[in-house]
């Protein structure tokens, strides 16, 4: 199957690299007798949502600054299609066709668009509030998939019916920050 995914910038080996980089208390805890056993290759279906964000001046800029008329500017996020988490996308990666990837390494989205495209907006609504003061109107103007690679490090045997040991890594270098 042919998908379009953010381009695989962390290689095998430096994924490997990071998942043997145990550290801390909590850690050797966790994963004390387990020991890195297997690497895989795995896709996770996002949401990639253009909004068109439109939105007057407050009082204190109309009164001030003598700002009259409506701004608009495009907002993108990305909505991840497993846990229905929204992140405002600052700079996007390159986005490119990865070609003949089975079946057993795409998971698909679990969560409707809609809800996708709700928790967008509420996002997008805050943010902009914070900043810039006042309540924008939002309106989608484009929504897209796009995968996002992963490494998946597991740590033990895995056996059906066992508690299974992973670590995620992200093969695209790219992390999500919280704006708070």
């Amino acid at each position: 199957m042919d998908i379009r995914s953010f381009q695989i910038k962390i290689d095998k080996k430096e994924a490997e690299h990071m998942a043997l980089d145990k550290g801390g208390f909590l850690w050797n805890a966790v994963f004390s007798d387990r020991n890195l056993t297997k690497m895989k290759r795995h896709f996770i279906e996002f949401k990639l949502m253009t909004f068109e964000a439109t939105y007057q001046p407050t009082w204190i800029e109309r009164y001030f600054k003598h700002k009259t008329g409506t701004r608009k500017q495009l907002i993108t996020m990305l909505a991840n299609g497993s846990t229905g988490s929204v992140a405002w996308v600052d700079s996007l990666p390159e986005v490119v066709t990865i070609e003949d990837v089975e079946d057993d390494d795409i998971q698909l989205s679990d969560q409707e668009e809609d809800l996708l495209i709700k928790r967008g907006k509420k996002i997008a609504t805050q943010v902009i509030h914070r900043h810039i003061g006042g309540v924008p109107n939002l309106e989608l103007m484009e929504i897209e998939s796009v995968f996002r690679p992963y490494w998946i490090a597991f740590y033990g045997e895995v056996i059906v019916g066992n508690k299974v040991r992973y670590k995620p890594i992200a093969a695209d270098g790219c992390g999500t920050f919280r704006t708070r």
